[in-house]
């Protein structure tokens, strides 16, 4: 490749990316994607617990936008030895955009990346909700599939405690009209979400809920404590109490015990204190043990040290 190819390439990442800051967010059964931003920020923005979109005001970028970086990424990746087979739509919850423009940047991506299969990209449950039965079945055809949802907890007073804005219900619901328009979806649940007083009650219900659902994929974090969240405040006041590591992992080994569905359980992702993944059922009774060996190597070993070494490796790798 020539030195002008190379030194465009990096101008171009820079001008599709940078606008995402030091942190860009994408769901983790997806990471191989090409991705194309179409929205910055999350049009909720409200969860107590979050702080991924760092201050971000909203934007849903403008179609000629969006189809500029299509031409970029094309340029990008026009000497690929492998033909682009998998797209992401950028963004907190892109989703929720208007199904006619989801379907407009679908054909452009197509035209551009003749070989894609499909479109993938972050979603909430109300973004899935908000469009009928026959809008659904109209994007899958235009090649949305493997969409992401952050359930994050199947306990409603968990949710409503962190203000997700979505509750139990509308989370099913949004699974249930997934299935039914034929497109893939991975979750997202997060341990220590309930803290100490809602523990057992938040691993109870996620469970059940996840048992009436069918994601090809389960993506299990820890929940972090970012300063620019809120509930950073009520940590501090004290009304809210953090789960140490051990009991953060204990959480994990009880949800992964009462799951009785054919997914993929991904627990690989940095903020967990020891990281897994396999596949249900099949793997289960070994994910469970090497749980149980973490668990204890917690509380004998060095639980702080651990966690500064694992909160380093966050910014170095």
């Amino acid at each position: 490749m020539d030195r002008d190819f190379i030194e465009t390439t990096a101008r171009f990442k820079r001008e599709l990316y940078g606008e995402y800051g030091a942190f860009y967010y994408v769901p983790m059964a997806e990471s191989r994607t090409v991705q194309l931003p179409v929205t910055v920020g999350c049009s909720y923005g409200r969860c107590l617990f979050c702080d991924l979109n760092q201050g971000m005001r909203y934007r849903e970028l403008p179609l000629p936008e969006i189809l500029d970086k299509i031409g970029k990424l094309r340029f990008i990746h026009q000497h690929d030895r492998r033909p682009v087979r998998w797209c992401l739509l950028a963004g907190g919850n892109p989703f929720g955009l208007p199904t006619e423009k989801l379907l407009r940047i679908a054909g452009a991506l197509r035209a551009a990346f003749p070989e894609d299969e499909y479109i993938s990209c972050f979603a909430r449950a109300d973004d899935v909700l908000e469009k009928s039965e026959a809008e659904l079945r109209v994007l899958r055809e235009a090649g949305y599939d493997r969409l992401c949802l952050g359930i994050e907890s199947g306990s409603d007073r968990v949710l409503l405690y962190q203000e997700k804005g979505v509750g139990r219900a509308g989370n099913a619901a949004a699974m249930r009209a997934l299935d039914d328009a034929g497109i893939r979806y991975s979750v997202y649940i997060m341990l220590g979400l309930g803290g100490r007083a809602l523990s057992e009650e938040h691993i109870a219900e996620t469970a059940s809920l996840l048992n009436g659902a069918h994601p090809f994929e389960l993506t299990v974090v820890t929940l972090v404590l970012f300063k620019g969240a809120r509930l950073a405040g009520r940590v501090r006041a004290g009304e809210f109490k953090r789960l140490r590591p051990p009991e953060a992992l204990g959480e994990g080994r009880r949800l992964l015990s009462l799951l009785e569905i054919v997914t993929v359980y991904d627990g690989t992702h940095k903020t967990n204190a020891f990281p897994l993944k396999g596949r249900l059922p099949e793997h289960r009774e070994l994910l469970l043990r090497r749980m149980d060996q973490a668990i204890e190597s917690l509380r004998q070993g060095d639980e702080q040290g651990h966690e500064v070494r694992r909160w380093r490796n966050w910014f170095t790798e």
